[in-house]
């Protein structure tokens, strides 16, 4: 599958999970892994949502082979903000990153 089409449906899945996410209770931490499913699938994203006051924080924690190091950046998204929406541009710019 080409990968431009593979993001496309992971983050379409996404979408439907923050969608369908006010419906559920979630008494824990939700974990996400995204993989780009060329190579070596340690290469992927992983992404942990955290309830927050007021909103969810994102931690997203990258393996670059290249230097050997686990990157973790971590993203605010308020009530306000369409998690969906917020999710995809989080996943646009990590791609971009690597």
């Amino acid at each position: 599958m080409e990968l431009g089409r593979y993001i496309k449906k992971i983050i379409k899945g996404i979408i439907k999970w923050s969608v369908n996410e006010d419906k559920r209770n979630y008494p824990e931490d939700s974990k996400v892994t995204v993989s780009s499913g060329i190579g070596d699938r340690s290469n992927g994203m992983n992404f942990i949502v955290h309830a927050a006051t007021g909103g969810k924080v994102i931690q997203v924690s990258v393996y670059d082979p290249r230097t050997d190091r686990h990157n973790t950046s971590l993203y605010v998204i308020t009530d306000k903000e369409d998690l969906g929406e917020e999710l995809a541009l989080i996943i646009t710019k990590e791609s971009l990153c690597r």
